[in-house]
């Protein structure tokens, strides 16, 4: 997987994700927030929208992915405060594959 594949991925998912949702935002950006005060998401949208995402790589990748683990919501930096931060997350559970 290389970063900016996986990144314009995430980016395409958000856009259609919001589309298809009625979620007003600006352009998406690798440093647009996701959750929290400005974020795209709430907790709710979030949780939606990896699903989502998770499906997206599944089918690309033909692998599953597990973005909403424990070990993802017990890390230090979340790796949903932004488009940058989720997509070294994905890249980090790819390499453990």
């Amino acid at each position: 997987m290389e970063k900016k594949e996986v990144q314009d991925l995430v980016i395409e998912t958000i856009k259609e994700f919001v589309d298809n949702n009625g979620i007003e935002t600006e352009e998406v950006t690798v440093t647009q927030r996701l959750i929290g005060r400005s974020g795209i998401f709430d907790s709710i949208g979030l949780v939606n929208f990896l699903v989502d995402l998770e499906e997206v790589l599944e089918e690309k990748y033909d692998r599953v992915f597990s973005l909403s683990s424990e070990r993802a919501m017990s890390r230090s930096t979340s790796p949903f405060s932004n488009v940058e931060e989720l997509t070294k997350f994905i890249l980090e559970l790819d390499d453990e594959e």
